[in-house]
This record gives C-alpha cells, sequence and structure tokens, in this order.
C-alpha cells in the first residue's frame, strides 16, 4: 500500500472523526495505480485480477481463458467461474474489452482502460469522545460514507472508493474467508486485525 493512500485515510478519518476500516490491499496494484490509462474495478467487473506476480501483467484484470498463467494454481479454478459470471457465451458486458493476441494478450479494459483492483472498505465507524470506535448505526455509517469517499478518493488523485463498505452493502459477501483489515483512526490511530468472515449460506456475521 502505497503512503500517499495510508495519510489519506489519516486525514480523513481525522476530518470527520471516524474509523475507517479497509479489507487488505492488493500490493500488486500499486505498480499501476495513478498511471494514465488504468482504471480501478467497478461493481460492473466480477472478472478477477492476475495475481500470479511472476506476470506481466499481475494486479491487472486479466481473461483466464486466454491467460491461465496470469493466476496461480490455488486461484485458477475460482477466477475461472468468476469469468463465466462475468461474460454471457464468453461475450463481455458494454463498455468492456478483451484483447486477444499480442503484448497485452488476454488484458481486460474497460472504455479502453486497463483495470487495476480498487480500495474495499469493510467498515466506518463514528469515534467517541476518547477517539476509539463508537456505537455506530447503519445510518450513521452510511452518512459517514457519503462523505468520506469523495474525500478518499480526492486526496488519492484517482478514483479508488467505488462502492460502500462490506458491512453497509446488500450484495452479498465480497470479503474472503479470512483477511486483514486496516483500521485507521483519528489522529493516526492505527489497527490492523484478521478478520473472519464465513462465506457458507447461512451463517450469520
Amino acid at each position: 500500500m502505497l503512503a500517499i493512500h495510508k495519510e489519506a485515510f489519516f486525514k480523513v478519518a481525522d476530518m470527520l472523526n471516524c474509523w475507517i476500516g479497509l479489507r487488505e490491499p492488493n500490493p500488486l496494484a500499486d505498480q499501476w495505480i495513478g498511471r494514465v490509462g488504468y482504471i480501478a474495478k467497478g461493481e460492473r467487473c466480477k472478472a478477477k485480477t492476475a495475481d500470479n506476480p511472476s506476470f506481466r501483467f499481475a494486479g491487472l484484470v486479466t481473461d483466464p481463458t486466454l491467460c491461465p498463467e496470469a493466476f496461480t494454481q490455488a486461484t485458477l479454478t475460482d477466477a475461472l467461474e468468476k469469468w463465466k459470471k462475468f461474460t454471457f457465451n464468453n461475450q463481455l458486458p458494454s463498455g468492456f474489452t478483451r484483447v486477444e493476441s499480442g503484448s497485452e494478450k488476454g488484458l481486460v479494459k474497460y472504455e479502453g482502460a486497463a483495470i487495476h483492483a480498487d480500495f474495499d472498505l469493510m467498515s466506518i465507524n463514528v469515534a467517541d469522545k476518547n477517539g476509539h470506535i463508537g456505537f455506530t448505526t447503519r445510518n450513521d455509517a452510511h452518512s459517514l460514507f457519503i462523505k468520506a469517499q469523495p474525500l478518499l478518493n480526492h486526496f488519492f488523485g484517482s478514483a479508488l472508493i467505488m462502492h460502500g463498505s462490506e458491512f453497509d452493502w446488500d450484495g452479498g459477501i465480497g470479503a474472503r474467508e479470512s483477511e486483514y483489515v486496516f483500521y485507521f483512526g483519528p489522529k493516526r490511530q492505527f489497527k490492523q486485525t484478521l478478520s473472519s468472515m464465513p462465506q457458507k449460506v447461512g451463517t450469520l456475521h
């Protein structure tokens, strides 16, 4: 995670007197963020970013049927499943294109721009008078997000927060079953915890 992005989280947490929980970012995206011709992954893009560090376009959304080597052995099956859901008869949704051959073979683009991972928020909470995480209703969290999103994207220098937090989203579970969450609080407070989000149907969390 780049220093400029950490500073943005600290600054906004201080400005809004809140705690912002960030799901562990994809370090492979750092090399692409902020470059001309590259954008963050929006909600419409369900395909996976390449996670094989030795792949030329690691950190960018890639077609696993054209470039299976873009993914590790552990993630290729999931990438193929996500790709099947993302496409219809192997046709991409409106606005998306795929490079069929050449040096960029397999690279997926949206309106001509290659796609890197976005920042996924886990939660956003009110800070109490002592600067600790305070009781936060869903309305509180939503109101904070409405203020925080444009501020964060402004300080990042590009749009990286593309949707609401995990705990304020009705579209299903996006978080991994086990992952680190970074919490940025007022006065540069920072916590890192291991989150557990069971994926089985019917599990409460």
